[in-house]
């Protein structure tokens, strides 16, 4: 086997499948949109069902988050609840998502 062969195969392993933009946009969008609701959910007191809604809305986000970072080639994280949240929002925001 040559050189250029051993490269191109090392490389071919090395680089990571190519994400489709539009669906990285997508997340990126409704990330922001999730975290939103949840600051909204946050401030309003008077709101029925709040606790309902705010864990229905961290729910949908982490979900979001999880999506984000298969999308972004970030590994698996060993944390879990608020600690992988953060964990996954650092690792996301290094690779240069914004939301």
């Amino acid at each position: 086997m040559s050189a250029l062969q051993t490269l191109s195969r090392w490389v071919s392993r090395v680089q990571r499948p190519s994400v489709d933009p539009f669906s990285a946009l997508e997340v990126q969008l409704a990330l922001g949109r999730v975290e939103r609701v949840i600051a909204d959910l946050q401030r309003d007191d008077r709101r029925f069902a709040r606790a309902h809604h705010l864990y229905s809305a961290l729910a949908a986000y982490d979900r979001l988050l999880d999506e984000a970072c298969r999308l972004a080639g970030v590994p698996d994280l060993d944390a879990v609840g608020d600690t992988r949240r953060l964990l996954a929002e650092v690792e996301l925001r290094a690779r240069g998502w914004t939301w």
